[in-house]
């Protein structure tokens, strides 16, 4: 096959050919040299699906370069972004699975985005679907995996199949005992790996390979002989491996071989022996079930205890209370509460939100938690932990320092780790810092990955309250993957939330977003009362985008959610962002109290701390402002920074001091707090803050060259982030942006200039369909709901491909170069599809705002700034929104809207009008007015005042008359004809009678 790409040298000749696995050896290396045979500037690409042979690769001239399944695989990113685009599974969770599953093969991502899409098949069925005999995955992996596979590779998979983990000791001692030898069955598991058959371990140590989990669970499908399993001599070979495992410290891995070898008795020893080491390194699951499998007469209350830590563990909160329960009863009643129960069950309430109840059954231990065991530490160390959580700091501090003592006493790792990450609740600054290292190194010696990832959750959390987001996403990355390993689903949440806001921070919207989403889903899926944070984290990426409603519908969620369970860290932020949202909305007075919550939160308990102080500073300093009291949001803006640098906050200091900023009334004042905070954003990584700081510095009064272009150029980096405003102005005008969208008369949009033309959609239902997202304003519309509108006559089972076709429609409509992720202007999640009207100029929307903008302007005073912008609206109210579809349910909403906000503003403009004395504009408008409405009373008072003032007195008639006509029509009162006689004198100016009074006449 010959081919030159489209952009390459014209002088280059490129030859690909596919299939060269499918030679011999000896054909291999005749290819080798008939390649270095050609001409220097021909450039060959050789596909094949397993590994060339050595022989081959040495005859190649020069150097080649080798794309294996490592390069090939999806990221977990990408596997989220394909089952999301193509096959309409938003949940960011459950891509991982997907992932997890199938290690990133392409082939068998699209499969199980097909049995997740069509079959309907959910987390715990998804294997299923991708192996059982007959599914699809089962069939591609026989037929294209299986087939041709050496002999020597399928024996060794029938013996490592159900082994774990992988590597080449192992291998080695266990081909010992089989007809390859060690040395061949060595470099078989080189070759399977270089395949892509078998693929790094999950852990954090690394080294160690695993089978492809959709594969081991086609090939565990087959029989035993198969597999190599079956008689005694399958049961020899489990056995090998366990002792193996058992010598070289994999003691979980070592039990799982004997329960397959069925040696039930070494199981439950290894278990009551390494229990705490299985469940540190990450094994909850496979404990609870090695257990489980075990006969209840060995069951002892030793083993009951380790599963029931692992079902906690593993995330399962209902099955580890139904463990817990009789273990704690039994304790009751013996009045005996062993240290070795008491913290555990501590933390599955801890897990469940319960701090109180978690606090109880530690203050229950016998005797007090004065040893100086493991489990003492662990006692004390969880004891800090839940007293830090309720805001008793003095006695979390004590009882930290006893933790320490007590650990150094046991000089256990396990036991140091839990001391140090408990007194790093209790510090701050440096010491914060040396007791979450120590923390961490003595889990790492210990191998406690579960610790891990706690440590490395806070040490993320840390960075962030530092302002290092770089090193913050670096760490809370590290947690994500320990967390994932063998961390609680709790540990899992958090590190997730901190990588969301780290990104945030970083201007990666669309990747803090999918962390946000998974957050939520893990702890929906675990049964744990952790969603606020992810909600909080959605709301604020939205904020940032301009999407005004999804981020108050999270705002609010998440502030419902902290407030029931008084997580603080939560719960004002929280409350600051709807504040602050609240007030774009032009909603006053839910703004304010929105603020006035955040201050009684903040207030509440000695653990709130000045960092919340100086947020809920802020929300009250912007509500002021808006509200135009200077004075108070001055004096909000003083303390929010006096409490920000009190407690070294240097994100909320930076935010403190562009509200300084803004209510300071002197350029001078401005520039230079402005400068501090794009100083602190730029220091701290945060590109978006410091490009909005930017450009609040190029709208300063006597800004000069430099600082206006470099305004401009960060206005443009914004945009391309999808940021639409800065302090409620728009970056970029209408006309400028990448797509414009009009609802208002005739619905059209232009996309890099140019109209798109009826025959770019494909079909009717793909412009109806932008239209009921449009309509919706960027709520989430179920796609059920989507297909009815759509479709009302065909079944539900029908229409679901038909809507994916119709979304991939107008993606490549609004995005023809393919420019943008898919979901930059439409997201399909969980909860439905929404248009991103905060990425596109819509005028219905820049009507809304201008609208309320005006308005406020009027409330305020500044009449003549308001009359300009109110006329600029009318000018924009081109005809009803989606005039083309004047019998539609669905635009009912968004149409009535515009049309009562269009009439409020020539209401208000018309009285401005009059104010000035401006009586021809103020009729004029007041004739527009009543064409679309000829039933407002006030208007048509005010107009025929106009008119008989302004010295019209036939027109002023004939608008009575009108009047008249229009109140009989109804069965209203019928106005009289006094209104048309002049006043009586006495007054100076006849033209100030005029009222725009909204009683009816008389």
């Amino acid at each position: 096959m010959r081919h030159r790409p489209p952009f390459s040298d014209p002088s280059t000749l490129d030859i690909g050919v596919d299939d060269v696995c499918r030679l011999s050896g000896p054909d291999q290396v005749r290819l080798a040299h008939w390649v270095a045979g050609l001409a220097a500037d021909v450039r060959v690409s050789l596909a094949a699906r397993r590994p060339l042979t050595p022989e081959a690769l040495a005859a190649f001239p020069g150097p080649v370069a080798e794309r294996g399944p490592a390069d090939l695989a999806l990221t977990p990113d990408q596997v989220l972004r394909t089952l999301r685009d193509e096959h309409g599974v938003g949940d960011a969770d459950l891509a991982y699975l997907a992932y997890e599953l199938t290690a990133g093969w392409p082939a068998l991502v699209h499969l199980a985005g097909t049995a997740l899409d069509r079959q309907g098949a959910g987390r715990h069925d998804l294997l299923a679907a991708l192996s059982e005999p007959g599914t699809a995955g089962a069939s591609w992996v026989r037929e294209q995996v299986l087939a041709d596979l050496p002999a020597s590779a399928m024996r060794l998979l029938g013996t490592v199949i159900d082994l774990g983990p992988l590597s080449e000791p192992l291998c080695a001692a266990l081909g010992s005992s089989t007809e390859d030898g060690p040395e061949e069955t060595v470099e078989t598991l080189r070759w399977l790996a270089a395949t892509g058959l078998l693929v790094p371990e999950r852990s954090l140590g690394g080294g160690t390979l695993r089978v492809v989990p959709v594969l081991r669970a086609v090939v565990a499908h087959q029989s035993p002989a198969a597999r190599r399993l079956g008689g005694d001599d399958g049961r020899r070979l489990r056995i090998e491996a366990a002792e193996w495992y058992r010598d070289n410290g994999h003691p979980l891995a070592a039990a799982c071989a004997l329960a397959a070898a069925g040696e039930d008795g070494p199981v439950a020893t290894l278990v009551e022996a390494h229990g705490d080491e299985m469940l540190a390194a990450g094994g909850g699951p496979d404990v609870a079930r090695l257990v489980d499998t075990l006969p209840a007469g060995r069951r002892s209350a030793r083993l009951r205890l380790v599963r029931a830590d692992a079902l906690r563990m593993a995330g399962d909160v209902a099955g580890a209370t139904r463990a817990f329960t009789p273990l704690l009863a039994e304790a009751d009643r013996a009045g005996c509460w062993p240290a070795a129960l008491a913290w555990r069950a501590a933390m599955l309430h801890y897990m469940r939100g319960d701090y109180r109840g978690a606090l109880d059954l530690l203050d229950r231990v016998t005797g007090g938690p004065s040893g100086t065991s493991a489990d003492d530490v662990q006692v004390l160390a969880c004891r800090a932990t839940v007293l830090v959580v309720l805001g008793e700091t003095e006695r979390a501090a004590t009882t930290a320092t006893e933790a320490l003592a007590a650990a150094a006493v046991a000089g256990d790792d396990q036991a140091w780790a839990a001391a140090h990450l408990a007194a790093a609740h209790m510090a701050v600054g440096v010491r914060r810092d040396e007791h979450l290292a120590r923390a961490l190194a003595a889990a790492e010696r210990a191998g406690d990955v579960v610790r891990q990832a706690r440590v490395l959750a806070n040490q993320a959390d840390c960075l962030l309250r530092d302002a290092r987001y770089p090193q913050a996403l670096r760490v809370a990355v590290q947690a994500v993957r320990a967390a994932e390993v063998g961390g609680p689903p709790g540990v899992l949440v958090t590190a997730l939330h901190n990588a969301g806001e780290a990104l945030t921070r970083l201007g990666r919207y669309d990747e803090a977003t999918l962390h946000f989403e998974r957050s939520i889903q893990v702890s929906h899926r675990a049964g744990l009362s952790r969603t606020a944070p992810g909600l909080y984290g959605i709301g604020e990426v939205n904020r940032l985008l301009g999407r005004r409603q999804q981020a108050r519908i999270a705002f609010e969620q998440a502030a419902e959610l902290s407030r029931a369970y008084m997580e603080l860290q939560i719960l004002v932020p929280a409350l600051v962002g709807l504040a602050r949202l609240l007030v774009d909305c032009g909603e006053p007075d839910a703004a304010r109290a929105a603020a006035g919550e955040a201050t009684s939160a903040a207030d509440n308990g000695a653990r709130s701390g000045p960092g919340f102080a100086a947020q809920a500073h802020l929300a009250h300093g912007w509500v002021s402002l808006t509200g135009g009291d200077t004075a108070a949001a001055e004096q909000s803006a003083g303390r929010a920074v006096a409490a920000a640098r009190a407690c070294r906050q240097a994100d909320v200091l930076a935010e403190a001091l562009e509200l300084a900023a803004a209510v300071s009334g002197e350029a001078g004042q401005a520039r230079a707090a402005l400068a501090e905070a794009e100083a602190i954003w730029r220091r701290a990584g945060a590109e978006p803050a410091a490009d909005r700081v930017r450009v609040l510095l190029g709208r300063l009064p006597g800004a000069d060259g430099p600082q206006r272009w470099a305004a401009r150029e960060a206005a443009k980096r914004l945009v391309a982030l999808g940021v639409p405003a800065v302090e409620g102005a728009p970056l970029l005008p209408a006309e400028a942006a990448p797509v414009r969208v009009s609802v208002l008369g005739r619905f059209e949009v232009v996309v890099g200039g140019q109209p798109v033309p009826l025959p770019a959609w494909r079909s009717r239902q793909a412009r109806t369909l932008l239209k009921i997202l449009i309509a919706r304003r960027g709520r989430p519309v179920p796609r059920g709901e989507l297909c009815e509108l759509l479709w009302p006559d065909d079944e539900p089972s029908r229409t679901a491909h038909r809507l994916s076709v119709l979304l991939s429609a107008v993606r490549n409509v609004l995005d023809p170069s393919r420019q943008r992720p898919a979901d930059h202007y439409l997201r399909a999640d969980p909860a439905g599809v929404c248009f991103d009207i905060g990425r596109v100029a819509l005028d219905a929307e820049d009507l809304l705002r201008d609208a309320a903008h005006g308005l406020r302007l009027a409330r305020e005073g500044h009449a003549e700034r308001a009359r300009e912008i109110l006329a600029e609206v009318d000018a924009a109210y081109r005809g009803d929104a989606f005039g083309d579809e004047p019998y539609e349910g669905w635009a009912d909403g968004l149409r009535e809207e515009a049309r009562a906000v269009w009439l409020r503003a020539l209401r208000e403009l018309a009285e401005l009008c009059r104010q000035a004395g401006d009586l021809d504009q103020a009729a004029t408008t007041l004739v527009r007015l009543l064409v679309a409405d000829p039933y407002d009373e006030p208007a048509h008072r005010g107009l025929v005042e106009a008119l008989r003032v302004a010295g019209r007195h036939g027109e002023a008639q004939r608008a009575f008359e009108r009047w008249a006509g229009a109140m009989r029509s109804i069965d209203a009162p019928v106005p009289t004809a006094a209104i048309l006689r002049p006043r009586a004198p006495g007054r100076t100016r006849e033209a100030a009678a005029i009222s725009m009074d909204r009683s009816p006449a008389s």
